[in-house]
């Protein structure tokens, strides 16, 4: 409130005073005839005459200090300005191209933080979401449009992993647009529990199905993709919770694939699938920490790519146990060089039935390694059998065979290894380039001796191979755009090499 306003309130307040006080004395006056009543009166409104002089003295001292204050800001202002012109002179311009880049780097730089500071302000300022419990609750996602371009035929156009086989007389092509990746999150902080900060996370999108009136264009249906209840304290985590894999931890950079992580069925494990997990950390010093993991999981993958209206009974999950999954890891938090490394193993078994046992196991690695300030390398490697539950081994668990001593049939768990690599490249907050290439490879020659005369491709491709490249712009904090490129290069166990060449264009909008 400027000072020139506070002092009409004042005129105001005293002239509503005055008027007050000559209305009541009005009203007084009739009754002066009756003696002492009139003197109880007059007092009275003499009392309450001196309160009002005081309110009033006091008012104008307070803007008397507020003029004072104001003066000395701006004084202060004014000194400041002085000081950065005086600067500006003094200080050389830059004497080449290089310094002046560098300049502009540092503008680019400033801008970019004030704008993710205005919008944590802005953040605060927000009316949050009110639930049941009143406890605080985070809504947040991103409206995300993908348009695609695919050379070649592929499994599913909107979202392709694997290259088909390319038939005479049919379109060796598609263009098309979707929405389906939208994702929907939801994080709810809750209470204090034995001495742990207890909260829960769920994120869904549009992608468990299409339908699509008669007149209508296909649309997605509402997916439950991952959920967690979490208790964690300083140095210990507990999840219960619909994750992927412990052993994978990482995922490339990508808006083209968001339903699934990029490079799933081409070196990235990814399944999500409900688990319990621990995770124990170890402070080494001040920046660098180790960490001990440890889970059970629900091998309840069977490669259904169908909407069931009940669930039946995985291999996994016949053999009455869990997979168990274990990773070691190092961490350092520096922040202008991150840096992680990771080591882990899991196990589980599955029942075929008819005495048929298989025991299932993986070992991988993964690791995020700065370069420079400003280039990344990640990436993560595996080999494993019988692990199709976890996202790889060429969409199988196992393979058939004829035992040659018996002339049965038996089961085998696929052998399988894989992994994918990521070059980063952050030129500013708002500007990323990513470089991936990934394979994920089955035994060819374990998946030979299982091959019937009609067989889904899908089902028995023995190697998957993507290398992508995209760019990710924010100009805005809540706008982002992407470019992407990807070529997918698939292997039948009989056959040649099938290729499929995807563009994307992503347009997100985050809230």
């Amino acid at each position: 409130m400027s000072v020139f306003e506070l002092r009409t309130q004042l005129v105001w307040m005293t002239a509503v005073c005055l008027i007050s006080s000559a209305t009541l004395f009005a009203q007084s006056a009739p009754t002066a005839a009756t003696g002492a009543a009139s003197d109880d009166n007059m007092r009275a409104l003499e009392q309450r005459i001196d309160k009002l002089a005081e309110s009033l003295a006091a008012a104008q001292r307070q803007v008397d200090e507020d003029l004072r204050a104001m003066r000395s800001m701006q004084a202060d202002l004014n000194d400041l300005r002085k000081a950065l012109a005086e600067g500006n002179r003094e200080s050389p311009a830059p004497t080449n191209a290089g310094d002046a880049s560098q300049l502009q780097q540092a503008v680019a730089q400033i801008r970019d933080e004030q704008e993710v500071l205005a919008s944590e302000v802005r953040e605060h300022e927000q009316t949050k979401l009110e639930s049941a419990s009143k406890l605080p609750v985070r809504f947040h996602g991103m409206v995300l449009f993908n348009t695609f371009v695919n050379e070649g035929v592929v499994d599913q156009i909107d979202l392709p992993t694997t290259a088909l086989y390319r038939a005479p007389g049919q379109s060796h092509g598609s263009v098309g647009a979707g929405l389906r990746q939208t994702l929907l999150s939801f994080e709810g902080t809750g209470p204090s529990l034995w001495a742990g900060h207890l909260s829960a996370d769920a994120s869904l999108d549009f992608f468990g199905g299409v339908t699509a009136g008669q007149l209508g264009s296909p649309v997605g249906i509402a997916r439950l993709r991952t959920a967690g209840i979490t208790l964690e304290w300083p140095a210990d985590t507990v999840r219960l919770g619909y994750d992927g894999p412990l052993i994978s931890p990482l995922s490339p950079d990508s808006l083209a694939s968001v339903a699934q992580p990029a490079l799933a069925w081409s070196g990235n494990l990814w399944t999500w699938a409900p688990q319990l997990r621990w995770d124990h950390r170890f402070a080494l010093s001040e920046n660098h920490q180790a960490g001990f993991e440890f889970g059970m999981y629900d091998a309840s993958y069977t490669a259904v790519n169908a909407i069931e209206a009940g669930r039946s009974v995985s291999p996994g999950e016949a053999a009455r146990q869990p997979g168990f999954e274990t990773r070691f890891s190092y961490r350092s938090s520096n922040p202008k060089q991150p840096l992680q490394v990771g080591a882990s193993a899991y196990y589980d078994r599955k029942n075929y039935g008819s005495g048929q046992i298989l025991d299932t196991w993986a070992g991988a690695a993964d690791w995020a390694l700065p370069i420079t300030s400003h280039a990344q390398w990640t990436g993560e490697f595996y080999r494993g059998r019988g692990i199709g539950s976890l996202g790889g081994g060429a969409y199988r668990d196992e393979y058939t065979y004829t035992d040659t001593q018996t002339g049965e049939q038996e089961i085998g768990g696929l052998d399988s290894i894989g992994g994918w690599t990521q070059l980063k490249l952050k030129f500013t907050q708002t500007m990323q380039l990513n470089a991936v290439a990934g394979q994920d490879t089955g035994y060819a020659d374990e998946l030979r001796e299982s091959v019937p005369a009609n067989y889904n491709p899908l089902d028995y491709y023995a190697r998957n191979r993507s290398f992508m490249v995209n760019f990710i712009y924010h100009p805005w904090l809540s706008f982002v755009l992407s470019p992407e490129f990807r070529r997918i290069s698939s292997w039948p166990i009989t056959g040649k090499e099938q290729t499929a060449n995807v563009y994307t264009l992503s347009a997100g909008y985050e809230f």
